[in-house]
């Protein structure tokens, strides 16, 4: 195997890592801002009230979310493993 096969590879698990957490990401980012947003027009500085939210909205996305995730994950994995050959040469 060359290293440009291995870069393509990793490049690709890369995207796909991207595109399984972009969803995820752009939740947690939005509910921050809205949260800091909060906190600066009402003068609240607890941490309390800034992580909890986060880590509430995290795991709602990841529990949502999670059907879409493996079916994505086990297509890509029949993708690699299906064209693996081309790999090993």
């Amino acid at each position: 195997m060359g290293t440009d096969q291995v870069v393509t590879l990793a490049r690709a698990m890369l995207m796909e890592v991207a595109l399984l957490l972009a969803p995820i990401l752009l939740l947690v980012v939005l509910v921050s801002f809205v949260i800091s947003l909060m906190q600066v027009l009402t003068s609240l500085q607890d941490q309390t009230l800034s992580s909890v939210p986060r880590l509430v909205i995290t795991g709602a996305a990841l529990f949502l979310l999670m059907p879409w995730m493996w079916r994505h994950m086990a297509l890509y994995t029949i993708h690699m493993l299906g064209d693996f050959h081309a790999v090993l040469q």
